[in-house]
């Protein structure tokens, strides 16, 4: 790689803030109404790095609590009413003339004729989950209409609004902070954590070690550095990695970047801009990220090396596929280029250079089995009992994979399956089929047999499956280990308040807990005199509540409330109440 001489920078930069800085990225001019009436500050942001996807909308606070108006950013239609236990919980899409589609997603409730519209339907199917795609003619909203109130449904961790505008014809999410209309107050900078220089191949090194190299970076801003601020000594083909995040005015959140780069002088040899995001590609960020390194410590390495089946079009500018050799034994001068969607801007210089001490001769072994995975071939992994059917694509990179069937213990109630560990990410899912013995099937009803998973071998969790014929079958998306086991157990159905008056004073919701420790709830029906009740669902909190309307009559009241698992196993709660 030849040298360059150093550019002079063509903008200046402060210590701590720097100016808006126009970005070469595209910015939106649509005239869109903000979807609070509130100061915009995030606790997320576009393309945050989040467990197995990127975060595709903006997380706005609400002030630390539930019930701020939600507003439509423009004239248009309800296109869609998704409400589930989990993920956005009461989401509402908005699609407009413009060619974009706007979400709002965590909300506590929808405006009134939007909340009678899906009533209506959520009892016509007898179902707190819904998905409704009214027509353009049925729920339409002027800019400014309040559409909801803001919330904490779904897999919220706190009172927010998720808030994203996608592209009506590509159905990509875009980044709403390259929209001039969404103000949001950010003259900081981001702050660089972390950084890694992982060796390739067998004979690459890092500071005389065939081992990842992680530094730790002090500063802010322009004035970022390695605590160490020796020259890292590379040998072979080598790649890098970085940790950063965003921080905003009078907020203080650790938010995602919007922009990352590497620089050999002047020249970019990695480029990553999160300008917009597929739903179709979003796993692949477990091949963006240092993905064993985030399942260790959860800190989530950009790595510059794109794997042989990383799809993710969002790379700009990556030379080497982001593999660099440095051969010429002179000093490269290398800086990470961090930025937001504002244009504040944050740099660390490092210096790597050609190890000459160290042998092209020498290799690192590679622990060889008999199962290796061609990234781009479908395969199977199998023995007299299990069968693990691997599609094509369905890992990053071609690999040596470890498998193990071991003995059960004391706490198992069958062989344990090892795939391989917890480290190496999946992107399509594994078809794991294991035959339990005659004695398991003697011993258990074989509808209530589950699969279960663990990462370590000790604490196990539901990864799902059924019995197929004579086998236990699951559809899987993580190495480790896998075994059969048993839930005979029901859920538990707990009274938190099955009343409609307490101390005198009436009460607007009838409240229950359910929990199911080993498979999970798959479902749950109440009924009042014999009727169909709705009980909206918080999944995270274990609770299932009714608000009280005329469908509860003056005297009493017969409540019932059956709760099913994921294996069949059923509670019943029964309750007179009196109104």
């Amino acid at each position: 790689m030849s040298k360059k001489p150093i550019a002079t920078h063509f903008f200046v930069l402060l210590f701590f803030m720097s100016p808006f800085i126009p970005v070469a990225q595209q910015t939106y001019s649509e005239p869109f109404a903000p979807p609070l009436d509130i100061p915009l500050y995030l606790s997320g942001t576009f393309g945050e790095l989040r467990p197995n996807h990127f975060h595709a909308g903006i997380d706005i606070k609400t002030q630390g609590r539930e019930g701020q108006k939600v507003r439509a950013i423009e004239d248009g239609w309800v296109s869609r009413i998704k409400i589930s236990p989990g993920g956005y919980g009461k989401a509402l899409y908005i699609t407009h003339p413009n060619g974009f589609v706007s979400v709002y997603g965590h909300l506590q409730r929808y405006g009134d004729s939007i909340q009678s519209y899906v009533k209506k339907i959520q009892y016509s199917r007898e179902s707190f989950e819904v998905e409704i795609f009214p027509n353009e003619h049925e729920l339409p909203v002027k800019k400014g209409d309040l559409v909801a109130y803001s919330g904490n449904t779904g897999g919220s961790m706190g009172p927010h609004l998720h808030f994203e505008i996608r592209d009506e014809a590509t159905q990509y999410s875009l980044n709403p902070l390259l929209f001039t209309s969404i103000k949001v107050k950010d003259f900081y900078r981001p702050q660089i954590l972390n950084i890694a220089v992982y060796p390739v191949d067998t004979n690459s090194f890092v500071n005389g070690k065939q081992e990842t190299t992680f530094l730790e970076v002090t500063g802010w801003g322009d004035q970022h550095k390695l605590k160490s601020q020796r020259t890292i000594k590379v040998s072979g083909r080598v790649s890098f990695g970085i940790v950063a995040h965003d921080v905003m005015n009078e907020i203080p959140n650790k938010n995602g970047v919007f922009e990352v780069k590497l620089l050999d002088d002047t020249t970019q040899i990695f480029g990553l801009m999160l300008d917009k995001l597929s739903f179709a590609t979003a796993r692949y960020i477990n091949s963006l990220i240092d993905y064993g390194t985030s399942v260790e410590t959860n800190k989530r390495y950009i790595r510059t090396q794109i794997d042989t089946n990383n799809l993710l079009f969002n790379y700009d500018q990556v030379l080497s596929n982001g593999i660099f050799c440095f051969s010429d034994t002179l000093v490269h001068k290398l800086t990470w280029q961090v930025s937001d969607a504002y244009g504040n801007l944050s740099q660390l210089p490092f210096s790597v250079q050609e190890d000459t001490a160290i042998s092209r001769f020498v290799k690192r072994e590679i622990k060889k089995t008999p199962y290796h995975i061609q990234a781009n071939v479908p395969d199977t992994i199998k023995n007299e009992l299990m069968v693990l059917s691997i599609p094509a694509n369905a890992f990053y990179q071609s690999f040596y994979f470890d498998f193990k069937q071991l003995e059960p213990d004391s706490t198992k109630l069958y062989h344990v399956f090892q795939l391989h560990n917890s480290k190496v990410p999946i992107q399509k899912n594994l078809t794991l089929s294991i035959l339990p013995d005659a004695d398991l099937l003697a011993r258990y009803d074989r509808e209530k047999l589950y699969l279960g998973y663990s990462a370590n071998n000790k604490n196990y969790s539901s990864a799902g499956g059924k019995m197929n014929h004579d086998r236990m079958e699951a559809s899987i998306r993580k190495l480790g280990f896998y075994t059969i086991l048993v839930d005979t157990k029901p859920p538990v159905i707990k009274p938190i308040n099955v009343a409609t008056s307490e101390a005198g004073k009436p009460l607007s919701k009838i409240k229950l807990s359910i929990v199911d420790n080993q498979t999970g709830i798959r479902s749950y029906r109440a009924t009042l005199n014999g009727q169909w009740i709705l009980m909206e669902y918080d999944a995270k909190n274990n609770l299932l509540f009714y608000e009280i309307d005329k469908r509860m009559k003056t005297g009493e009241n017969d409540f019932e409330l059956v709760v099913t698992d994921n294996v069949g196993n059923k509670s019943i709660y029964r309750k007179s109440i009196k109104r």
